[in-house]
């Protein structure tokens, strides 16, 4: 058995969310690229917890985008966890999110369709 990174594990985990995501029509594939590709910026720019909440309001694909980063984290309902952490749990998943989002933003990029 092999050891992998922390950066493994996370890239092997983003490429199975967009692996899933590439079953769903193109519409569907280009509003995900969408999302993925705008939530790094947005959770530096308006907060984790702003931006946890905003796409998890908006439903439908935003919520399957806040769906794989909640998998990844393993906090449970991500929402609820937002609103119980301490400062430092609350930072450290804030920079975990944006270390997993680079990945998902990287294979969203390459695998799904729209705005090539």
């Amino acid at each position: 058995m092999s050891l992998q990174t922390i950066s493994q594990e996370r890239a092997k985990h983003a490429l199975a969310a967009i692996k899933n995501w590439e079953d769903k029509n193109p519409s569907d594939q280009k509003e995900l690229k969408t999302y993925v590709v705008g939530i790094p910026a947005m959770i530096l720019m308006s907060g984790f917890g702003q931006t946890c909440a905003f796409y998890k309001s908006k439903g439908k694909n935003h919520e399957v985008v806040l769906q794989a980063l909640q998998d990844w984290l393993k906090k449970g309902d991500i929402i609820s966890f937002i609103t119980k952490a301490s400062a430092q749990e609350y930072q450290l998943a804030e920079a975990e999110s944006l270390e997993y989002l680079n990945w998902l933003k990287k294979f969203a990029k390459a695998y799904l369709k729209g705005d090539e």
